[in-house]
């Protein structure tokens, strides 16, 4: 490595991997199953974009490569194009390692979890008896704590023990383990990027448990009216400030009804409230019922997507179905997690709102809240894309774009996104909403103004009526 320069070192927990030459890297996997480094011939991140860190190592010029005292610490020393010299140091001993940049001894930039603390490090390691090639390397637990031996057979009081080789040297021989570790290494990443598609898949879960109970509780529907009717029936015999009244049933002279009162209440109203918890309990059969079914169909659907991931043979093939399931299943990725696939996209874009395909040119996006109405208006929208609100009732901020195509749009796209503007407000319950429209660039925030609210110039007003295009559901 000496006399070669430095590419940029990429960080993607747990491996730091940084091009030395053309086709060239050193990789180091910083935690299980390492920490262990290796010098490979393919960048370990293929179909993956790894965040840039270290950015004063690239460009570098290698000085010298070491191990100080024969510890577990590998040190590159390098040459800036600033001609600043600074130590980029590996340390790779424990169940966690680290890897830092420093100058005069004092760390600048740190990635992974390990100490940096050189009196932290094993003051030196028991060389072993020199082995000439061609030799073996021996597992017996973690892949980056193999070991050479010489013969063909491990020893007799190793059990489950792997033997690699034989090898010529051990650059060939820290190659084929370090793909090993990197192999493990792959499996953390793929794990850490589907954390959110497995929290999604638990959240159906109990999402579905809940509608379940609110559909057993609902299901008593039909004896809540027969009480309530029963009620209804008799009024007149119930005594003022009664407490418990017990009513023969209205359909089965044989059943008696035992109903405990609510005596601040009059009879009348306690029957109001009754016959409307009844219609309350329909309705959330009939909304529980469908919701259930579309809860477990997604919730079936991403276990299977998560289970086909299993079957990927390649990193990049299992980084390409996690990108798959993430845009089906509008799933974000951790904020500590790196971005996947090649193409760098800004924050904004990458964030999934309500959105409504109105034909193959035209589509709306809608805001869920206060926060994200001043998102799709202020940082998503351009200057001359329509936004549509509510005339003077509280609702979402809704955007009509254009997925390229040029002209202003049709008249019955404009309706419909006014539909989805009063569908999405608190006039929704009635029969025609006033609704206002006008381009992005005439809308903006006052002084003082929460989330959410605007003010705007040059809109025009429709009246429509509160609907979702057709075939769209919430």
């Amino acid at each position: 490595m000496i006399g070669c320069y430095l590419g940029m070192p990429l960080w993607y927990p747990p491996v730091l991997a940084i091009s030395y030459a053309q086709d060239r890297y050193l990789v180091a996997v910083l935690e299980t199953p390492g920490p262990f480094c290796f010098l490979g011939r393919r960048s370990p991140f293929e179909g993956a974009r790894a965040p840039e860190r270290m950015d004063r190592l690239a460009g570098a010029e290698i000085q010298e490569v070491s191990c100080p005292d024969g510890n577990r610490v590998l040190q590159i020393d390098v040459v800036t194009r600033g001609r600043e010299h600074l130590t980029l140091s590996l340390v790779l001993f424990g169940s966690a390692g680290a890897a830092f940049v420093s100058r005069d001894g004092v760390a600048a930039e740190i990635v992974g979890r390990g100490s940096t603390r050189y009196d932290d490090v094993p003051a030196s390691v028991t060389p072993a008896e020199p082995i000439n090639p061609p030799f073996r390397m021996l597992i017996t637990g973690r892949p980056g704590s193999a070991a050479p031996f010489a013969g063909s057979r491990p020893p007799r009081d190793t059990e489950n023990a792997v033997v690699l080789g034989p090898f010529s040297s051990a650059l060939d021989a820290c190659e084929v383990l370090g793909q090993r570790v990197l192999d493990g290494a792959h499996e953390t990443i793929i794990r850490r990027v589907t954390r959110p598609a497995r929290r999604k898949v638990e959240s159906l879960r109990r999402l579905a448990m809940n509608l379940e109970s609110d559909i057993e509780t609902a299901h008593t529907h039909g004896e809540e009216r027969r009480v309530a009717e029963t009620l209804a029936a008799y009024q007149t015999r119930i005594p003022a400030g009664a407490t418990h009244v017990d009513l023969p049933d209205l359909y089965d002279a044989e059943k008696i009804h035992a109903i405990e009162l609510d005596p601040p209440d009059p009879i009348h109203v306690q029957i109001e409230k009754r016959f409307r918890r009844v219609s309350k309990l329909e309705k959330s059969l009939a909304h529980s019922t469908k919701r259930l079914a579309l809860v477990q169909k997604e919730s079936e659907e991403l276990e299977a997507s998560l289970r086909l991931l299993e079957q990927a043979r390649t990193f990049t093939e299992a980084l390409k179905l996690v990108e798959a399931i993430r845009a089906k299943f509008g799933i974000k990725l951790d904020d500590k997690a790196p971005p996947i696939g090649a193409t760098k996209k800004k924050k904004d874009q990458e964030k999934t709102y309500r959105q409504f395909d109105l034909d193959a040119n035209w589509f709306a996006m809608v805001g869920r809240s206060n926060h994200e109405n001043d998102e799709i208006t202020f940082k998503v929208a351009a200057p001359m894309d329509l936004w549509f609100h509510a005339h003077n009732v509280a609702g979402s901020h809704v955007i009509l774009k254009s997925r390229g195509g040029k002209g202003n749009p049709p008249s019955a796209i404009i309706q419909a996104t006014a539909s989805i503007a009063a569908h999405y407000s608190k006039a929704r319950h009635s029969g025609l909403v006033p609704v206002i429209y006008t381009q992005r660039k005439y809308v903006r925030k006052f002084r003082g103004a929460n989330p959410g609210q605007v003010t705007c110039e040059r809109e025009k007003m429709l009246m429509v009526p509160p609907k979702l295009p057709e075939g769209e559901e919430e």
